[in-house]
């Protein structure tokens, strides 16, 4: 009984040594999760603060990916206007190259047009040259008729002027020298009354003169009773030098055209010349 009893105190020592083995080792492991635990929450805070400031992160990059797709999408609208704009620049350049085609075309006829009309400017210019010189050179040889004959008309009266001359010097003679009697002066009173100098024409000066215009403006005209279409030959020391036709008298003054064949070298601003008409 004793051994048994003994026996049980021992199990009993030993159940209680277990006992607190065991407690002391729970306390440690419980000591130990306890650290495990703090240590797991504040890993866990950790994490969730990493967690948070990724989702930071995260909304600011969604919002920059919203920023750069409403970017891109404004870009594409610009690109899609870009495009639209240069097709409308490539029509119009092509509507610009062929308006100008069409008027390099336009040019080109016209060009040829210019051409066909100087050379028929050419051939009637020269068929107008040709039928000018003609008609001057008929005019021309008109004029040389009519000078002609104007020239012998002069020689005529410049002749009868001689002749006058050579008339009155006897009686000059015989009047100094007293010798003639009554029958004789009344012979050349006789003659003188039957032989009269002839007049040229009437005077005129030359008030002005434009011969690369062929205008020739006469002074005096009241007094010659010049009019307009009239043609008169000028004369110079008995000597034509040429032919006008009258085509205005104001007052005084009678302007005419010189025609041609005149001697435009003697027709000189303020000398004095014959009219014949």
């Amino acid at each position: 009984m004793k051994s048994l009893s003994l026996i049980l105190r021992i199990v009993a020592i030993v159940a209680g040594i277990a006992a607190a083995a065991l407690f002391f080792i729970s306390q440690g492991k419980l000591e130990e999760k306890q650290m495990q635990l703090e240590a797991s929450q504040k890993a866990t805070a950790a994490t969730q603060a990493e967690l948070e400031t990724a989702n930071g992160d995260i909304a600011k990059l969604e919002g920059r990916l919203k920023n750069e797709r409403e970017a891109l999408a404004d870009t594409k609208d610009k690109l899609e206007e870009m495009r639209s704009e240069m097709y409308t620049a490539r029509q119009e350049v092509t509507r610009k190259e062929q308006e100008l085609t069409e008027t390099k075309g336009k040019l080109t006829e016209a060009e040829g047009s210019a051409r066909r009309l100087r050379a028929d400017l050419i051939a009637t210019e020269q068929q107008l040259a040709a039928a000018s010189k003609e008609t001057e050179i008929a005019q021309l040889n008109e004029r040389i008729g009519e000078l002609e004959l104007a020239n012998t008309t002069l020689k005529s009266d410049l002749e009868a002027e001689l002749a006058v001359k050579a008339a009155k010097a006897p009686k000059k003679t015989v009047a100094s020298n007293g010798t003639a009697g009554t029958s004789a002066s009344g012979q050349t009173d006789s003659s003188s009354a039957a032989v009269q100098p002839v007049s040229i024409g009437a005077e005129a000066m030359i008030a002005s003169v434009d011969i690369k215009n062929g205008i020739i403006v006469l002074s005096g005209a009241s007094e010659l009773g010049l009019s307009a279409g009239a043609e008169i030959t000028l004369v110079r020391d008995l000597v034509a030098v040429g032919k006008i036709k009258i085509m205005d008298v104001q007052e005084d003054l009678a302007v005419a055209s010189i025609l041609p064949g005149a001697k435009s070298r003697q027709l000189i601003e303020g000398i004095t010349v014959n009219l014949l008409l």
